[in-house]
């Protein structure tokens, strides 16, 4: 399967970030009906007080990954079954890359924090529903939509994209929006230095099952 990733940057101030885009009532409800629902350590419910947990932010810098598929991988996934794997394993593969390399901008950046895009897929198992803790939780990390961030508003109203959905075949594109929580706006420089940063990265990938 082959790809191509493009990632585009943005900062916004919390206070403003959260004004506009949070609506924990609205996108809990949500995410009750999801399988992940108290199934995961990275999702809803959460343990802790979210406004506590946000105060200390200034700024949230954000990073879009737009995952372009090419016409091959598309008419490959011709069956629903091949769809939902092949997709999966996109996103999959793009997610834990981004959140590596996010983890990885954090120790460059005091007192920061990323919020990752979706639940956390580093087990193939989360140990939640065991009551067991978290195997990885040096690694783990909570995804933008179990605070109640609308991740579709903020992919059209800052990106400029819309969000593609899978139906009848793979969409020309996914998209990921993560985060990192600091007290000041990340430089490009920055976010260079974990090859993170707003130029087209136009090295195809292959993944095979």
């Amino acid at each position: 399967m082959r790809y191509n990733v493009e990632y585009q940057l943005d900062h916004i101030d919390m206070p403003r970030f959260r004004k506009k885009y949070q609506d924990r009532d609205k996108f809990m409800a949500f995410c009750r009906e999801c399988p992940r629902y108290d199934s995961l350590w990275s999702c809803p419910s959460l343990s802790f007080d979210v406004d506590k947990f946000l105060e200390p932010y200034v700024w949230i810098n954000l990073l879009c990954a737009k995952i372009h598929l090419d016409d091959e991988t598309i008419r490959a996934a011709d069956t629903a079954d091949k769809i939902k794997a092949m997709g999966w394993d996109i996103v999959s593969v793009v997610k834990l890359d981004t959140d590596d390399r996010l983890r990885k901008l954090e120790a460059q950046v005091p007192e920061s924090l990323s919020l990752s895009s979706g639940g956390c897929n580093l087990c193939k198992n989360c140990t939640r529903k065991s009551g067991s803790p978290c195997r990885q939780p040096d690694k783990m990390r909570y995804s933008l939509d179990a605070f109640g961030f609308d991740l579709t508003a903020i992919t059209k109203d800052v990106f400029h994209i819309d969000i593609l959905w899978c139906k009848d075949s793979l969409p020309k594109y996914f998209t990921l929006i993560h985060g990192l929580l600091a007290d000041k706006p990340v430089s490009e420089e920055l976010w260079r230095t974990v090859g993170l940063h707003s130029a087209i990265a136009l090295t195809s990938k292959t993944t095979r099952r």
